[in-house]
């Protein structure tokens, strides 16, 4: 072993017996450099054959790879009407909530469904004590009757009395008969007594009967007037029999509808939500808390947005009728459900620069839940005939939305398209591709520009000679 110290050389050898002999001379001035030159030879000689290799090796790959051709599918640009479609997320809400709150006290006395059950509208949903309530009808009732009792009682005075009005006036009748004949034969015995055919004294007492029948009509018709006014007197007592009957009839139907609050009914079909109040729990009338709420979710609304550009066209779809309107559930994408646009916001969010709709969904078989969120794809009919190519064409780049179009060489170019829209598998580009423009839709990520390909679907009608390997 040669160790370097300072200016010396160290030299150490192992002799017969197993012992280290070390011998210590001067180094020449000419080791050190030496050494570093053949050190320096030996990394840059390793350095070379490494990446020497690698190059080679790599540049031999560049050319079997530029020689190789890449096998994709393709598909013929063409001019179509392609529909106007937005995609959004939308938000499923209840078509009405209804809060239950009781509008009578008492004790909760038993609940008729499960929580999260669905009900239908008019169901029994809870029993509230009713006893209270039914012994109110009772005395209402009670009263009702009474008062029924007071009205025929009033109608039978104002009978009888009308009886003593008809007395009273045919007594005037008679008495006015009685005192014209008074004045006849008071007349008549003026004439005789003047004749002397009768006595002063006859003459006078025919005066005094025509005088008497005189006072008794005056007197019989103070008597029709003052049995007159216990008529009034009778109807005014019917009429206030009648208001008492009406109002406690009113008691009456309060008391029964009362009575009706203590059963409790859905007044919608719709689901249940959870219980606030358990049975035997006593509730109060309109209390700020519900003891439960019901949901109605057929049908069911969905509210999305879209963007403040396809305002007008959305606008004019709904006058027209022309925009549909579908609901993807996420995790089961190809169940879709179709619903209708039935409101627009009256004004655009300048936050978002979106404007709000609620579309209607039937939601028959209930799978759209209140509160879910899903994928809304607003149709509308196209606005003209553009370039379409099928969307897995379409690759995203640094420089945008990009193609591969096949050359007549069967080589490709990578071209930057304006992407318009999307609808089901087709993609309408805006420009950067013409009618008739052959673009890769399968095999991109083994391509590069200028990258020579071997075409092994074609649509169909193609005049494409390229074949798949091994054909």
């Amino acid at each position: 072993m040669i160790k370097d110290v300072e200016d010396s050389v160290v030299t150490t050898h192992t002799t017969s017996d197993g012992s280290v002999d070390v011998e210590k001379t001067k180094k020449s001035g000419m080791v050190r450099p030496i050494l570093l030159t053949v050190l320096v030879l030996i990394l840059a000689g390793a350095a070379y054959f490494f990446w020497g290799g690698q190059k080679g090796a790599g540049d031999k790959k560049t050319e079997g790879k530029k020689a190789r051709s890449a096998p994709v599918n393709v598909a013929i640009a063409r001019i179509q009407d392609v529909p106007i479609e937005v995609r959004t997320i939308g938000n499923v809400l209840p078509y009405s909530v209804v809060n239950i709150i009781p509008q009578v006290g008492g004790q909760l006395q038993k609940v008729f469904f499960t929580q999260g059950q669905n009900v239908k509208k008019g169901e029994l949903l809870f029993q509230i004590d009713p006893r209270t309530y039914e012994a109110a009808l009772e005395q209402a009732l009670g009263n009702v009757a009474r008062d029924q009792a007071q009205v025929k009682s009033a109608q039978a005075n104002l009978a009888k009395d009308e009886a003593t009005v008809g007395t009273l006036q045919a007594n005037v009748n008679r008495d006015y008969s009685l005192a014209r004949l008074a004045k006849t034969q008071m007349s008549r015995y003026d004439k005789l007594v003047v004749e002397g055919a009768v006595s002063h004294e006859q003459s006078d007492q025919m005066t005094t009967n025509a005088a008497t029948a005189e006072a008794a009509i005056e007197a019989d018709k103070k008597a029709v007037e003052n049995a007159k006014e216990v008529l009034n007197a009778d109807r005014a007592a019917i009429q206030t029999a009648q208001g008492t009957l009406r109002a406690d009839q009113a008691m009456v139907d309060n008391a029964r509808i009362n009575l009706g609050f203590t059963q409790i009914r859905s007044p919608i079909n719709g689901r249940t939500g959870s219980l606030n109040v358990y049975e035997g729990n006593v509730v109060t009338a309109n209390s700020t808390t519900p003891i439960v709420s019901i949901n109605q979710i057929e049908p069911i609304y969905v509210t999305f947005t879209v963007p403040e550009q396809n305002l007008d066209q959305v606008r004019k779809c709904m006058v027209d009728k022309t925009l549909t309107v579908q609901a993807l559930i996420e995790g089961k994408r190809k169940e879709k459900f179709i619903g209708s646009v039935t409101f627009l916001e009256s004004t655009v969010n300048t936050t978002s620069g979106t404007v709000a709709l609620r579309a209607t969904f039937p939601n028959s078989d209930g799978k759209l839940f209140p509160g879910q969120f899903v994928d809304v794809i607003v149709t509308m009919p196209p606005d003209g005939k553009t370039t379409v190519v099928p969307s897995s064409a379409v690759q995203t780049s640094q420089q945008g939305n990009s193609v591969y179009v096949v050359k007549p060489d069967n080589t490709v170019d990578f071209v930057t398209v304006d992407l318009k829209r999307t609808y089901g598998d087709l993609a309408a580009i805006g420009s950067g591709l013409r009618a008739g423009d052959k673009v890769v839709t399968d095999g991109q990520l083994q391509l590069t520009p200028g990258a020579r390909v071997d075409i092994v679907k074609q649509p169909a009608g193609g005049q494409d000679q390229g074949s798949a390997p091994g054909r």
